[in-house]
């Protein structure tokens, strides 16, 4: 009877002491944190339920906190948490790991070494990235750490939020080493069954690789100038942009006014704007740039719906607003934006149609043949861009599908944290209809898809004049 007895005592101490570690949380801490996101979503957003109903969304957080444990560690249950956001579908509305990954590459932690290809249930490898050659491009994987590869990718797609079903597994294939991090929480080594391409099984143990072998097999590449312009036997220009939103306005308008001169100079005949891998921002800054190649008004969006609360109305001012002026609510009324949400009650939309923008004068303009590449991670106010290239005729999209539906919820300045386990988040506060006022449920198609494999950018040089990059 004694042993029985110490052993009952070792685990009531141990669980005791996991009940007093602040480091976990308790079910009812977490069933507290589950509610308060789900009513700053509701309170926050446009309309938090236009992917899935409420209650479907209601559902699914009733078999969550159904199957929460008594206790969980704070990452263990973000991961709950994100699969709320990939449920709800709104790929701006999300959660990050940063803290928990800075603090895993901060330690040196490794990554599965590989990358993967699906065709239907078959799982094969596309890049092997570590010091094994028993495995190739070849091999098909069964299995993971003893989990079924279906089993695995099913699981990935709970925590994929690329509102398409085709882009969440491209997201998965591309992103395999780091979603298996983020999902399983799994270190090297790893067990790893596979089938030869004589179909023989095998079971190997593999290292990891790094972040930076990670990140460079994916793409990655650190310290990329934001914006760049490179010629191509001087009639081709090549305007690469990553993004709107490292730097200000300012220095974009910059970017495109020596951009143009430059062009003027080399006498180029073609265009091609790169915004591949463009990860959005803000999208006036892509206004800026139509005005030198439009041969028409455009927009970006047809129309603007914002959801207006108190603290967004804060939050707003604070980003959109000089602190010098804030102060004179009578000046509100000269931007469309501010004269529409301070004439809104609270908890309610306020909608403000896109004004046409002109582009410049033909003195200024550049009249050439221009084409857009796009892929299925131009994000945001890249896909918006896209969007309005498309919409209004103005150049040649090549590539592939973008990343954002064509109408999307954006402009996430709505931020929260939950008290009890930290988790932060961030909460979309705008709709953006696409220029041709569509509200639809696709991706920004290429006029011309790239086949898979292939440079975007190469195979449209090629077209062109059979040149190289």
């Amino acid at each position: 009877m004694r042993p029985y007895c110490i052993v009952l005592f070792l685990l009531l101490c141990g669980w005791n002491s996991i009940a007093q570690d602040s480091t976990w949380i308790s079910k009812k801490a977490m069933l507290q944190d589950i509610d308060l996101l789900i009513a700053k979503i509701e309170y926050s957003h446009v309309n938090a339920y236009h992917y899935r109903t409420k209650e479907e969304c209601q559902e699914f957080v009733a078999q969550l906190k159904q199957e929460l444990p008594d206790y969980c560690s704070p990452f263990d249950f973000w991961r709950k948490l994100e699969t709320i956001f990939v449920f709800m579908n709104d790929a701006h509305t999300r959660t990050y790991p940063r803290a928990y990954y800075k603090a895993y590459i901060e330690r040196k932690g490794l990554f599965v070494p590989f990358t993967i290809q699906k065709k239907e249930e078959q799982y094969t490898i596309a890049k092997n990235l570590s010091a094994s050659a028993a495995i190739d491009s070849c091999s098909t994987l069964k299995a993971i750490n003893g989990i079924a590869m279906p089993d695995i990718f099913a699981q990935l797609l709970l925590h994929s939020s690329q509102e398409l079903d085709f882009l969440d597994e491209n997201y998965i294939t591309t992103s395999f080493p780091y979603l298996i991090w983020k999902v399983y929480g799994w270190e090297s080594p790893y067990t790893i069954d596979f089938y030869d391409r004589q179909d023989k099984e095998h079971t190997i143990v593999v290292e990891g690789i790094s972040a930076k072998v990670k990140n460079e097999a994916n793409g990655t590449k650190q310290h990329r100038e934001v914006a760049t312009l490179e010629f191509v036997q001087d009639t081709i220009a090549v305007m690469t942009i990553l993004d709107f939103a490292q730097k200000s306005r300012r220095y974009y308008r910059r970017f495109y006014r020596k951009s143009f001169r430059a062009m003027d100079k080399h006498k180029s005949t073609t265009l091609i704007l790169d915004f591949r891998g463009h990860n959005g921002g803000d999208s006036r800054y892509g206004d800026d740039l139509g005005k030198y190649f439009a041969n028409k008004p455009f927009r970006s969006s047809a129309e603007i719906q914002w959801k207006v609360t108190p603290e967004f109305k804060m939050q707003f001012a604070a980003l959109y607003i000089p602190g010098v002026l804030r102060w004179a609510k009578f000046l509100y009324g000269i931007n469309p934006h501010t004269k529409a949400i301070w004439h809104t009650k609270d908890n309610a939309i306020a909608v403000v149609p896109s004004p046409m923008i002109k582009p410049y004068k033909k003195i200024l303009r550049c009249n050439r043949k221009t084409y857009l590449l796009i892929d299925n991670d131009t994000f945001s106010a890249g896909s918006m861009f896209a969007a309005m290239v498309k919409d209004y005729g103005l150049g040649t999209l090549v590539g592939q599908p973008t990343g954002s539906v064509s109408s999307f919820y954006a402009d996430p300045i709505m931020w929260y944290q939950l008290p009890n386990s930290g988790t932060t988040f961030q909460v979309s506060t705008s709709l953006n209809i696409r220029p041709n006022g569509k509200l639809d449920h696709q991706s920004i198609l290429p006029d011309e898809i790239v086949p898979d494999g292939k440079d975007s950018l190469e195979y449209l040089l090629q077209k062109i004049g059979g040149m190289t990059p």
